[in-house]
């Protein structure tokens, strides 16, 4: 169905319109000037998907439906048909008027004029009302105490766009099938895997697609006939008539042969542009997706290995598909060899094997070229990328020789490696056109002998050698495949890597849900190790087998609004106890808990949506300041934008420059400050009120006067949220009532600031007051590092 104008389609949807009381009555509308930009507040249509997922037993959260969303704004109507599809549902939009819905189809939502929506449950009335046009429907309009109430048709219609979304869950059990396991498997695996799944879905483009170079080559069979009937047949009695005839149909078949083969083409292009749009956001959507512990460890080798999916992709459709479609008629054309040529098709079979054989023979090293060519090439972008992000290191570090040098060395390595993969391919197949040519000189001199001796006739000679020509195409093509598979196949292991690393989200799973967060959290015997990253050669096994221990048996427990400082050397593990309280990587041992509930049974963006985290190097994106304030949430309402910037101080940087909010920030926020950048971070985590705040060394860019600013901000703006705050700074202490010391890994010391203060200050700590917590320290601990059973 062609989609019409409608306001909820023309990209700038307004604010909320119908809204009913609890006596069913229309309600007036908000003032469309109290939200951000014009937009309803909240999300209506994610909230009302977010319950109808409810509603089918298989609960999302609006911020589990949102994540990964290609959605910026308000969700529409057609990222909404995404967004349920990858959580499992079936969804359309079709137009109807209200009567008009079927029951079967319901509940369903409505989409209402200026944005809204609502979801029609179900009709109330009997058959008989409905015929009078008196139909009463129970109706549902998401938010935070969203309830049923009756309304009319007359009610619903005036705010009704016409549109509405129709959404069902998907079948988990398929009808059973007679086939063996080892099918089964075969087939979950290829439709689960990133590009066999994908490519599985346009099936019907690379059939048609096969069908049209069957066309081309029997059209091919025409004319080597013709030709041959020509010469045997034409000029021999000089039939001119016959030979018109002849040339009228060889030309017809022309025509056709040219239109198959640009259909062929046409399809496989169609089919390549829907599978790169498809597997680009697949590949995307894994790399935002990919568990922190398991993020690569060069941006540019990885950006590398993903510019090679087009590499890939082309190679198992186009190229693969040519010469697949084309190979059939090799057996075909020989047998015509043999049917008008008699023994010169012995040729032919002769040829194929030698062809065949001498292109395998220097596979092996053209792989091996190829993969370190590859290898090589990913190396010289993660360098290139490094020194770009690291240019005034390198320059205040006199460093550019090194770097220098060692670009021009993998520079080298990756031309080297390119000529001697060029030059193999370069003998496959300069070698594969040689042989082709040999084999028509040979047909053609063993031609005449039998010519001579009255075996076949001049017309057969000729169609031979067409026949030949079109029998031998193929292996040509085949000899310029296998030299390309070496290329595709080293790109296909790299980024097969890449699409197994782990994710964070499992979009199948049901998460506990998190209705409230009260921001209780606690880490349980938490131990952590990073995993071994992928080297090369004789690096491997090594690397495999060294996974020190990053967190060993660390216990905390925070209470709702806590603030509490955790304090240590460089390298003790502090950060990444913070990581794990935002969730961002996963115990090797142990669990960590909110609000009593493994925070693995959670669902990732759930828990996020509840927590604020400030890095200690925050990145900031190319865009405004705005963007990045809120980056993507810009549902949100403009009063909580420029409350939060007044909380921070944000608001002095957007007074103090004439752009305001629009202030450009560069790539990394790198037009701004390292104290700016620290408060457009620290406005990012608090301006969805979260109820943990996370802190990473938040004053380290800043001086002393900027520093007292800043606490003086964050001590209102925290709020009630448990505060955990990383720090080496003394004045941050000043907001934290408990003090975690961390060393090697472990919680050494945790208790009250002033006690735990005292004890490391080497001050025998007062005793704590009756019933009161006092520092808890672990008898193996050295004097300075007093630890704590924690």
């Amino acid at each position: 169905m062609p989609r019409q104008h409608d306001p909820f389609f023309d990209g700038q949807p307004q604010a909320p319109g119908l809204r009913l009381a609890a006596n069913g009555e229309p309600a007036p509308p908000p003032d469309p000037l109290e939200n951000l930009s014009n937009q309803p507040a909240g999300d209506p249509l994610l909230q009302a998907l977010a319950w109808l997922t409810r509603h089918h037993g298989k609960p999302r959260s609006p911020e589990s439906l949102r994540a990964g969303a290609p959605v910026e704004g308000v969700l529409a109507p057609d990222g909404a048909i995404r967004v349920m599809r990858e959580a499992g549902y079936n969804a359309g939009l079709l137009r109807k008027s209200i009567d008009d819905i079927h029951a079967l189809l319901l509940p369903a939502v409505l989409l209402l004029n200026g944005g809204d929506a609502c979801v029609l449950v179900r009709r109330m009335d009997d058959p008989a009302a409905v015929a009078a046009g008196a139909c009463r429907y129970e109706v549902v309009f998401p938010g935070p105490e969203a309830a049923a109430v009756p309304a009319t048709t007359a009610e619903l219609e005036p705010e009704y766009s016409g549109f509405m979304l129709a959404v069902s869950p998907q079948e988990t059990a398929a009808a059973p099938r007679a086939e063996s396991p080892l099918l089964k498997l075969a087939d979950k695996g290829l439709a689960s895997h990133w590009l066999w799944g994908t490519l599985k879905r346009f099936t019907p483009y690379y059939r048609a697609s096969m069908l049209a170079a069957l066309l081309s080559n029997v059209l091919m069979l025409v004319s080597g006939l013709v030709t041959s009937v020509i010469y045997d047949k034409v000029i021999p009695h000089q039939a001119m008539v016959t030979l018109w005839t002849l040339a009228v149909g060889a030309a017809v078949a022309l025509v056709f042969d040219l239109f198959a083969r640009q259909l062929r083409s046409h399809l496989i292009d169609l089919a390549g542009r829907k599978a790169d749009l498809v597997i680009g956001a697949k590949l995307y959507r894994q790399t935002l997706g990919v568990r922190m512990e398991h993020k690569p460890a060069s941006a540019g080798a990885y950006a590398a290995h993903l510019a090679q999916v087009e590499m890939v992709r082309e190679f198992f459709t186009g190229a693969t598909l040519s010469a697949l479609s084309d190979l059939p008629f090799l057996v075909i054309f020989i047998g015509m060899t043999f049917v008008i040529g008699g023994p010169l098709g012995w040729v032919l079979v002769l040829a194929v094997p030698v062809i065949m054989g001498l292109s395998w023979a220097i596979q092996g090293a053209l792989r091996k070229a190829m993969s370190t060519n590859m290898q090589e090439t990913a190396d010289l972008h993660g360098t290139l990328v490094e020194s770009l992000e690291g240019l005034e290191d390198l320059k205040t570090s006199g460093a550019e020789g090194r770097f220098v040098r060692r670009y021009e060395r993998t520079t080298a390595i990756v031309a080297d490696t390119a000529l001697t993969s060029r030059a193999l391919s370069s003998w496959s197949m300069n070698l594969s056109s040689t042989l082709q040519q040999a084999v028509n000189l040979i047909i053609l001199i063993w031609g005449v002998y039998l010519i001579h001796d009255g075996v076949i006739s001049a017309g057969a000679l000729i169609g031979s050698v067409m026949f030949a020509s079109r029998a031998i195409a193929p292996l040509g093509s085949l000899v310029s495949l296998a030299t390309r598979y070496q290329g595709a196949r080293a790109a296909m292991m790299a980024l097969n890597q890449m699409m197994n690393a782990p994710v964070e989200r499992d979009s199948s799973r049901n998460y506990v849900p998190l209705s409230q967060v009260t921001g209780k959290v606690g880490l349980h015997d938490v131990g952590f190790s990073y995993p071994p990253q992928p080297q090369h050669g004789h690096q491997q096994a090594a690397s495999e087998s060294a996974a020190p221990k990053v967190l060993r048996n660390v216990t905390m427990r925070l209470e709702a609004g806590e603030r509490v400082a955790i304090l240590g050397r460089i390298g003790s593990g502090k950060s990444t106890i913070l990581r794990m309280l935002g969730g961002l990587y996963q115990p090797t041992e142990g669990m960590v808990e909110v609000d009593g509930i493994d925070l693995r049974q959670v669902d990732p963006a759930e828990y996020r949506a509840r927590v604020g985290f400030v890095s200690q190097e925050p990145r900031l994106f190319v865009g405004t300041l705005r963007d990045n304030v809120l980056m993507g949430r810009a549902h949100l309402d403009a009063g909580r934008l420029v409350e939060v910037a007044k909380l921070t101080g944000l608001d002095r940087v957007v007074a103090a420059h004439p752009m305001g909010w629009d202030l450009p920030v560069g790539e990394m926020g790198q037009l701004l400050s390292g104290g700016q950048r620290q408060l457009v971070a620290l406005a990012r985590a608090l301006v969805t009120k979260p109820q943990i705040l996370l802190m990473d060394e938040p004053t380290s860019s800043m001086d002393a006067q900027s520093e007292m600013a800043f606490l003086r901000q964050l001590r209102d703006a925290a709020g009630t949220a448990t505060l955990v705050v990383v720090t080496h700074r003394p004045a941050v202490l000043e907001l934290v009532q408990r003090i975690a010391v961390v060393d090697g890994g472990r919680v050494v010391m945790d208790g009250p600031r002033d006690q735990v203060l005292a004890a490391l200050s080497g001050v025998r700590p007062a005793a704590p007051a009756q019933g009161g917590e006092g520092v808890h320290m672990h008898p193996s601990a050295q004097p300075v590092q007093r630890s704590a059973s924690v």
